[in-house]
């Protein structure tokens, strides 16, 4: 999943955890949330990586 689309997950989960859940649910799409973060915050981390090393190269 590209970063857009993940960010996009992230959104409808948190408009989900807003209402009233079961516990099994609310655990599953949280498990979810911090899976699609980690995974952004790689792809965050990668653009800036790019981003020095472009300028380094200036």
């Amino acid at each position: 999943m590209d970063f857009e689309k993940s960010m996009a997950r992230l959104a409808e989960i948190s408009e989900l955890m807003g209402k009233e859940l079961p516990l099994e649910e609310s655990v599953k799409l949280y498990t979810e949330a911090v899976a699609l973060t980690k995974q952004c915050r790689e792809y965050i981390n990668e653009a800036k990586l790019t981003i020095e090393q472009l300028e380094a190269a200036e």
